[in-house]
């Protein structure tokens, strides 16, 4: 019964977890200047960008990375 109990939430919480896509291939804009206060374009681009962003959502980025 303990098993039972445990899969259905772990189910449902993977079901629901396999739609969210996010971006690929980031990269850190090469031209920008952080010595003037100039439009040098997007910050952040990569593939697949716009694939996970919803209309009137907050959108959350989120980095991780091990030395």
């Amino acid at each position: 019964m303990r098993m039972k109990t445990l899969a259905l939430p772990l189910l449902l919480w993977a079901t629901l977890a396999v739609p969210l896509r996010g971006a690929d291939n980031l990269r850190l804009n090469p031209r920008l200047n952080y010595s003037s206060d100039s439009q040098d374009g997007p910050l952040i681009t990569g593939d697949h960008m716009d694939d996970g962003a919803m209309q009137g959502q907050p959108n959350y980025v989120i980095f991780y990375g091990e030395g």
